[in-house]
């Protein structure tokens, strides 16, 4: 009886376990160069959308290269130990530190690289460019480059077209604009004066140097920031307290400036959130063979996908800042820093059916009430799907099979077109008359 028992458990364990079936996540870039140039300004480096990875940065993402190699490759096998271009995916926006972060992140995940064939005699010559003068450098054996770097490719998009990670909305300097005249607000915005005024002090601001806005703040927390995490020099009478109250509402100022209102929230994470269910659902249905997606993003990115899933909010934020009663059970006001992470893990249960577990920097974030710590897929799908909008005709672009003069092609070029277009008629009207002249005359 005993041992029929053990049978039966054994089986039930065997048949019923669960099975990981593949992972989709998604990063913020490592640390970059100062977004903006508002102080102690190095006219020298890249700013804005051109700012560069630094080695910090670099840094963060092969580590976090290295725990992803640990979870999906070592503790649970999803993935083969060296890399194999029909299990994973790999794309980054089409901006420098993202594209140079998701590099990075591959050699902590695959950190060795092929070998080449041993050829000997006169085959050596076909490791070789036919260049004159070439020659294979010295120590690096068989590895087909040096310190056995593994190279994989990287899937981008036009900024104009990626509207998964880059957010590329041609509106949405109209709903900032919006955005920064509402109620909410104007209330964290005089709520702040006292930081204001400390922050001036502290960094001797007068006139038109001084901060009154709560996301010109913001903007310094970015240099700070960055300054900090690259060794670079730091105001010398800023204090650590009032460095951290900024630190504490940088998020709030990017929620307050982006997502303010659930439109937004739907609007920003309709294309990612396409995405991520259009690729799980190919896995489900069997016609993606697919294990690991990658993407290498941004801040705004990964914060939209945080409020859509209703893991923070604009409101559950300003009420903790404004010392309101917050009544959300769950509210993330840390900023998504550099190399935040989101997971979205995909599994089977052979009874329940396929369930996802949602990870956060590494821990598992509480999805559906009920059930804990998991969501089955259907109802997360269903959640999300129903917050879809028509991206393109909410922010105002062209269908694809829509052909937009002004936009596609020049001004003179169009005018040019129809002088010559009517050129054209006028011409064969006269060829016409003249015709009918000779005709009559015979």
């Amino acid at each position: 009886m005993k041992q029929i028992l053990i049978l039966v458990f054994t089986l039930y364990h065997v048949l019923c376990q669960d099975k990981m079936l593949a992972v989709q996540a998604i990063w913020r870039h490592g640390a970059r160069n100062p977004y903006f140039c508002n102080y102690e300004c190095d006219l020298n480096v890249a700013k804005g959308d051109s700012a560069l990875l630094t080695p910090t940065g670099m840094r963060q993402q092969y580590v976090l290269g290295k725990w992803l190699r640990k979870r999906y490759i070592q503790v649970t096998p999803l993935l083969s130990s060296t890399f194999n271009e029909n299990e994973i995916y790999i794309e980054s926006s089409d901006v420098n530190r993202t594209l140079q972060s998701a590099y990075c992140n591959l050699q902590g995940m695959y950190p060795e690289g092929p070998n080449v064939p041993h050829f000997v005699d006169e085959n050596a010559s076909l490791l070789l460019p036919p260049n004159k003068g070439a020659v294979t450098p010295p120590g690096i054996g068989n590895n087909a480059l040096p310190n056995k770097i593994q190279l994989i490719p990287i899937h981008t998009k036009q900024k104009e077209t990626d509207y998964a990670l880059a957010i590329s909305c041609p509106k949405g300097s109209e709903m900032v604009a919006q955005n920064l005249k509402t109620d909410l607000y104007k209330e964290v915005n005089d709520y702040s004066s006292k930081l204001y005024k400390e922050f001036n002090e502290q960094l001797n601001f007068t006139g038109d140097q001084q901060v009154n806005d709560f996301i010109t703040l913001s903007d310094y927390r970015d240099t700070f920031i960055c300054n900090r995490y690259n060794g670079d020099k730091m105001p010398e009478n800023l204090k650590a307290e009032t460095l951290q109250q900024i630190d504490d509402i940088a998020n709030l100022a990017f929620s307050l400036e982006r997502f303010q209102t659930q439109e937004q929230v739907n609007l920003y994470s309709t294309p990612y959130f396409k995405q991520v269910f259009d690729r799980f659902d190919s896995i489900l249905n069997g016609t993606s063979n697919f294990k690991y997606y990658g993407s290498s993003s941004h801040d705004s990115t990964i914060l939209a996908a945080l409020s859509a899933l209703n893991l923070t909010s604009v409101q559950c934020q300003a009420d903790i800042y404004l010392k309101k009663n917050v009544t959300h059970p769950h509210c993330i006001t840390q900023y998504v820093d550099f190399a935040f992470n989101l997971i979205f893990e995909l599994y089977n249960n052979s009874i329940t059916g396929p369930y996802v577990k949602v990870l956060y920097n590494g821990e598992y974030m509480p999805l559906c009430s009920i059930e804990g710590n998991t969501c089955l897929y259907s109802n997360l799908r269903a959640k999300l799907m129903a917050t879809q909008v028509d991206y393109k005709k909410e922010c105002g672009i062209a269908q694809d099979n829509e052909i937009l003069i002004e936009e596609e092609t020049p001004r003179w070029a169009v005018v040019f077109f129809i002088v010559v277009l009517l050129l054209l008629i006028a011409g064969v009207g006269i060829v016409i008359l003249i015709k009918r002249k000779i005709a009559n005359i015979k």
